[in-house]
């Protein structure tokens, strides 16, 4: 931990221990919030590949439901279109096999209803991963060869391990490399990787829980047991890099497929990525065309319009410490930024 980090946790330690968070909670902290959460896993603690910082372990989750309900309420997610509803909402995004089997169990332990948001074409098997799951997965499985990657235009071969980037850094540098070129096509893309490094694309996957989709049958259980069904596009791309006509494509068809399998109405996008380097105003547009009624964000402030459709969410990190929840929650951490 650094310097700064440290001084940090103290601050905050210290402020919950004497009061001063909690009395920043009563007088002007965060009325209402969306917490958004990935994966669950049954795991002592998180391994090393935990690339994208998606992931709390089983018992951590719990802590922090049960830290939740103590401190703060904890709304129905039914009341999340309710502007005047004064609480904190929990929403789940990309419908990994471990929100079925592990999360949404805790959830019904405390009687708490959430949004699941899934990928209707990766929950069909259109693509087996998403593809920046899938861009880990096949660098970790190739990691002791050379491999050759479109950032330097496949000319020289890179080495995971001694002397070379470690594999959690190289998996971050394609994902900027992503981002830099904003790739479309980017499932596209990992088949040119597959074809240039002589790779098999597809995988033997022995992480179900963590790489593997929800089916129907399950999403549709979670339906009718309370929780709500949200469209997390249909193939988690990279909406902001999308023609017009593509972006119609996910945010219109999954809503289709969705309604289709619920016998319901779906009205809430859950944007993947969620910050302004992936949304922008046309995505909204065609998100409000398509007929959404909420759009779900990850970043706490910006300036798009129509502001139903571009709700502020935050996360905790993979942590139980209560002095640093209730900062995260209350918006106290954020005070002196």
């Amino acid at each position: 931990m650094s310097f700064k980090h440290s001084v940090r946790d103290s601050w905050l330690a210290a402020s919950y221990a004497v009061g001063v968070s909690e009395l920043y909670k009563k007088l002007w902290g965060r009325k209402r919030g969306i917490i958004s959460y990935h994966n669950v896993l049954p795991l002592s603690k998180l391994p090393h590949f935990d690339t994208y910082n998606v992931d709390q372990t089983v018992e951590v989750f719990e802590k922090q439901i049960q830290f939740l309900q103590k401190h703060f309420r904890i709304l129905p997610i039914q009341e999340l279109g309710n502007p005047k509803a004064e609480g904190f909402f929990i929403t789940v995004d990309d419908g990994m096999a471990n929100n079925y089997s592990l999360l949404a169990p805790i959830l019904d332990k405390y009687d708490i209803s959430a949004l699941f948001a899934v990928c209707p074409a990766l929950v069909n098997g259109q693509y087996p991963h998403i593809w920046r799951d899938h861009l880990f997965l096949l660098l970790r499985q190739y990691q002791h060869q050379p491999i050759w990657l479109p950032f330097n235009h496949y000319r020289e071969p890179l080495q995971v391990g001694i002397n070379g980037e470690t594999l959690n850094k190289l998996t971050r540098k394609l994902k900027k490399n992503v981002y830099e070129q904003q790739v479309a096509d980017i499932y596209g893309l990992l088949k040119e990787i597959c074809q240039k490094n002589e790779w098999s694309y597809e995988l033997s996957d022995d992480e179900p829980l963590r790489y593997q989709f929800m089916n129907w049958s399950q999403i549709q259980d979670l339906h009718r047991r309370g929780h709500s069904i949200a469209s997390h596009t249909m193939t988690h791309r990279v909406l902001k890099f999308l023609p017009d006509h593509e972006k119609q494509y996910e945010l219109i068809e999954s809503k289709k497929h969705l309604e289709n399998q619920l016998g319901t109405s779906v009205d809430t996008i859950v944007y993947p990525y969620g910050s302004l380097a992936e949304i922008d105003e046309s995505t909204i547009a065609i998100a409000q065309e398509a007929g959404y009624q909420l759009g779900l964000m990850n970043i706490q402030t910006h300036s798009l319009s129509h502001p139903m459709l571009a709700l502020p969410r935050f996360a905790f990190p993979p942590i139980d410490t209560p002095a640093h929840l209730h900062a995260i929650a209350s918006g106290y951490k954020f005070l002196f930024r």
